[in-house]
């Protein structure tokens, strides 16, 4: 077990790795990270959890100032018990502040356990983070009520636990300085796991908030051939953006025609791309929720009063059997 003597606020951040390697998320976490210990003077540390990470922490370094690195083979695979039994053996040694991670649904386990296993306030989905200079409490804006308003809770209590929402905050930039990895071996049994072993079912890869450009359908494309009109300006759209996706509304999961994981919206995902094409979607609260923080909103739908005409930033009022068509085509020329 490492030995940690010298205190002072650290703001942690739990990395997310994807491939090995660190996932985009967390370099928006470091950013907001950065922002925090700058106006606390304190430092910004990375918690890399899983086994073999060795890779992982050495690029965590180029970001930070501290990288804890928490290595054991009962780590390898995500168990909310077993990552907040690691977590709150590092807090136990190292006095931290605010702790960061990535709103997603292992961390939306993850972080109400921890809380409880360490004494911290939590709060989840933030869009915004800031200290009160007055105080030093910690605001944190989120979207409530379908994202119908935004609010700003306080935290009163140290340690601060939150996650925040993808693409909330731009990506951190690389510094000339290398952080100081600093290996720390939790004691971790075997006896507190509660699931023996985890089978990896192969299926299709979507990275939906990752995406630059997302063509969404909803309750207007009513069959298959609908959708393959979708399927055709996404294609068009990547001859313009590096990575497109095909996301939808609930009524099209509902119906089968696409799967749960490409739903957007309060209870699918919440989506940031730089170009979100709304078509045939009406704009209820719930899908609304999820497109908050797109760049850009083009609506496509043949009622001029959908109410997705209210967020969106351009809208077409037509058959999306005519409109979608000749939008791809449009794009195709221009390539």
């Amino acid at each position: 077990m490492a030995k940690f003597i010298e205190k002072h606020k650290r703001i942690l951040i739990l990395a997310e790795m994807e491939d090995r390697k660190l996932a985009s998320i967390t370099f928006e976490l470091l950013r907001a990270g950065r922002e925090i210990a700058n106006k606390v003077a304190g430092s910004l540390c990375v918690a890399v959890l899983g086994h073999e990470i060795g890779d992982v922490s050495h690029e965590a370094a180029y970001f930070a100032d501290e990288i804890y690195s928490l290595n054991h083979s009962l780590l390898a695979n995500f168990d909310p018990q077993l990552y907040s039994s690691a977590l709150k053996q590092l807090y136990e040694h190292i006095d931290l502040k605010v702790i960061f991670m990535s709103q997603t649904l292992d961390n939306l386990s993850l972080a109400p356990v921890t809380a409880f296993k360490i004494g911290a306030q939590v709060i989840t989905d933030c869009i915004r983070v800031t200290f009160e200079a007055e105080t030093g409490y910690l605001l944190c804006t989120k979207p409530v009520y379908g994202a119908k308003f935004l609010s700003t809770f306080k935290l009163e209590k140290e340690p601060y636990l939150v996650t925040l929402r993808p693409k909330a905050f731009e990506p951190i930039k690389p510094s000339s300085k290398l952080g100081e990895i600093i290996n720390f071996d939790p004691v971790i049994e075997r006896k507190i796991l509660k699931v023996e072993a985890i089978e990896n079912v192969k299926q299709e890869s979507i990275s939906l908030n990752k995406a630059n450009a997302i063509v969404s359908g909803g309750r207007g494309i009513k069959n298959s051939e609908g959708l393959d009109q979708l399927k055709e300006l996404a294609k068009a759209l990547r001859r313009h953006f590096i990575k497109v996706e095909l996301g939808a509304s609930r009524p099209l999961v509902d119906a089968r025609l696409v799967p749960s994981s490409r739903q957007i919206g309060l209870t699918g995902e919440k989506v940031a791309p730089e170009l979100y094409i709304a078509v045939g979607i009406s704009g209820s609260l719930q899908h609304v929720t999820g497109i908050l923080g797109a760049k850009k909103i083009i609506a496509i739908n043949s009622d001029p009063k959908a109410h997705i005409f209210q967020v969106a930033d351009y809208g077409v009022i037509g058959n999306f059997e005519e409109v979608v068509p000749a939008l791809a085509k449009k794009l195709e020329d221009l390539s």
